[in-house]
């Protein structure tokens, strides 16, 4: 094929992959939602701990991950959705109370979510899931999940959320989880936003309760 018959056909499928980029540049879910297949950046605070974070999405795939500087907490999380399932799977490293003291722990965690429209545009999510609690040199638990997140747009920009979820042990091994949490956010464009959030996290393995509250903030990006 000579240069002048290839100029055209490139010239096309150039302006063709912009028109595309357009239109799914402006094809973006509500950026707080769990189920949003978009590339992602998250930078904010957790109490007094920095953390950083982001997403990697295919059609119908996300990786998605973040940590504090530290790195000795962090999460990596994995989501497979299509119109007819939505599978979650995430790997969590944190600390546990055990008699020896605090000691790293790995919790993994499988569930499928549901999507439903409520009332004057509320959208609620809800998962049932499998989780694995596996503590160094202590023992492990498994447990039932379930969680729910209530999304709500305001207005055009703001917006808030709520997210409830608790674990029970399954397995013999008293263990039980529990955190909720209230955001006010704030969606400047598509692809950017902003939100605050009041959250409480409880935990019982055996003997070892813990309760704890924090404020978030966080920027976060999609693109």
């Amino acid at each position: 094929m000579s240069v002048k018959r290839l100029s055209p056909f490139l010239g096309s499928l150039l302006l063709l992959s912009v028109a595309s980029a357009q239109v799914c540049a402006n094809d973006f879910r509500h950026i707080a939602d769990p189920l949003n297949l978009n590339d992602s950046l998250y930078v904010g605070f957790d109490g007094d701990v920095f953390k950083l974070g982001g997403s990697f999405a295919t059609s119908h795939q996300k990786f998605s991950a973040n940590t504090n500087l530290g790195g000795d907490k962090w999460h990596l999380g994995y989501l497979y959705s299509t119109q007819q399932v939505n599978f979650r799977a995430s790997v969590v490293h944190g600390k546990t109370d055990t008699p020896r003291g605090k000691a790293s722990h790995y919790q993994y965690q499988m569930g499928l979510m549901t999507e439903h429209q409520g009332w004057f545009a509320t959208q609620v999510f809800t998962e049932l899931a499998v989780n694995h609690l596996a503590v160094k040199s202590y023992k492990d638990s498994t447990a039932a999940n379930a969680n729910m997140t209530v999304l709500k747009p305001m207005t055009e920009h703001w917006y808030s959320e709520f997210y409830l979820q608790g674990n029970a042990g399954v397995d013999g091994v008293e263990r039980y989880e529990a955190r909720s949490w209230l955001a006010l956010g704030y969606q400047i464009n598509p692809q950017w936003s902003w939100v605050v959030r009041y959250q409480y996290d409880w935990e019982k393995l055996e003997r070892f309760e813990s309760e704890d509250t924090q404020w978030v903030f966080a920027v976060r990006s999609q693109f």
